[in-house]
This record gives structure tokens, C-alpha cells and sequence, in this order.
């Protein structure tokens, strides 16, 4: 299988705006970009919700990680639209349009969560060999360290995320990390991750051939939710 180049990288920080990981180290590599720099990829660091994350809050009026979807992209603009539909209508003219040939290649997407799950790449779809062979190697990389993958490709909870505009969406969620705090050995472990996949992308381009391989994955198959009583209460 032979798959094109990836030359052009958007990472996003702030998607979610109390998520402070992302949002610091895109600050960090807008300043100075030589740490993200590879011979003849083109990468650009990227705040996604900049209201929010001014605000160190998740969103402003909607979650900008579910807002798109065929309907919101093409929606009429205008003031009265949520700010993160309009939000994503002018993402997706940055860096897609979503679906099209013009897309980015890769965008990283960068998260934090209360969670106490380490290091988790997202995987929107199981046909991306890509990805695949991209994870792989982080995951190889890192070790001993461990590195989960999650596929989240079930069509009844898939959501429609910012980093599904390029052709090769990858999420990336670390914690534990409270919201609106900076955990130094999170932010760490994020930059360290950021490296590897860069490093590959350099390699994938220059013409490296990666062997067949299987990724053992996490698959979201159902969403439960808390007991409720008849008022909708947790109980």
C-alpha cells in the first residue's frame, strides 16, 4: 500500500479552552517553532477556541469538538450563529475544506482530561493505514511507557470533531490534569508524543518503507449513563 506524503500539519491547542496542556505549548511553539520544524513539512501550530480559552473555559455558547457537522459548516453565516459554529465554519476554511482534496494532511488535536489515562491517541477510523503505522511508532517509541489507542469509529457515537477537516485526524487526550491548571509531567508527556509523531511524518516523507503491522485498540461501543430518577435527577 502506497500512501501519499503528509506536507502540511496543523496542531490545535484550546479546542477545549480549560484544557491547558494544548493550549500552552501551541502558545509556546507560535513563539518559537524550530521544535516542530521537519524538513519539508509545513507545520502550524493553531489556537481553536481563543474566546475560550481567554475565558479558561470549555466553550463559549457550544462544544466546538462536536460542532462539525455537515450542517454547520454549510450553514448561512452570520453574528447570530453560536460563536463556535461560526468558529468552526472559519476552521474549516483554514484547513479543509473538511472531505475534500484541499484538506490538510494531519491535525493533531490536543486535550487533557481529569482522567487518570495516561497518554491516549484517538482514532477516528480503523481504514486509516496511516494513522496506524503513525501510532505504531509512537507507541514503540515511548516504551516501556504506555500508550492506549481509542477508536472511536461507531456510527452511532461518532462525533463530529475539529481535527475530522484533514485527511488524518488524530486526537491526542492526557491526564489526570485538572481543568485550568498546568501539570508539568502532563505537558511533558504531551510534547514528548508531539515529537515522535513529527519524527515519523519526517520519515513516512522521505520515503521510509514501515512494515505490516496491528495496533491493539480500545473501541467505544456503547455510552452509559448515571441511574436517573423520573425527573431526569442522578441518583
Amino acid at each position: 500500500l502506497c500512501l501519499r506524503e503528509a506536507r502540511r500539519v496543523a496542531i490545535f491547542g484550546g479546542t477545549h479552552g480549560n484544557e491547558m496542556s494544548g493550549v500552552i505549548l501551541v502558545n509556546l511553539w507560535k513563539d518559537n517553532g524550530t521544535e516542530i520544524q521537519r524538513k519539508g513539512v509545513e507545520t502550524k501550530p493553531f489556537i481553536t477556541n481563543p474566546k475560550a480559552v481567554k475565558k479558561c473555559t470549555r466553550y463559549v455558547d457550544t462544544d466546538l469538538n462536536r460542532a462539525f457537522t455537515t450542517e454547520n459548516l454549510s450553514a448561512p453565516g452570520g453574528e447570530d450563529l453560536p460563536y463556535e459554529v461560526q468558529r468552526a465554519q472559519e476552521i474549516n476554511r483554514i484547513f479543509g475544506p473538511k472531505g475534500s482534496p484541499d484538506a490538510f494532511d494531519v491535525i493533531f488535536d490536543l486535550h487533557n482530561t481529569t482522567s487518570n489515562m495516561g497518554c491516549t491517541l484517538i482514532l477516528e477510523s480503523s481504514d486509516d493505514h496511516f494513522n496506524l503505522q503513525m501510532m505504531s511508532y509512537i507507541k514503540k517509541a515511548i516504551a516501556p511507557d504506555n500508550c492506549p489507542v481509542l477508536l472511536t469509529e461507531h456510527p452511532l457515537l461518532k462525533y463530529a470533531t475539529s481535527r475530522s477537516v484533514a485527511k488524518h485526524p488524530i486526537g491526542l487526550e492526557v491526564g489526570p490534569q485538572p481543568q485550568g491548571v498546568l501539570r508539568s509531567n502532563i505537558f511533558e508527556a504531551m510534547r514528548l508524543v508531539l515529537k515522535h509523531a513529527l519524527d515519523f511524518i519526517e520519515l513516512f516523507n522521505s520515503g521510509m518503507e514501515f512494515s505490516p503491522c496491528t495496533v491493539d485498540v480500545f473501541r467505544v461501543s456503547e455510552r452509559m449513563d448515571y441511574p436517573r430518577d423520573a425527573n431526569g435527577n442522578i441518583i
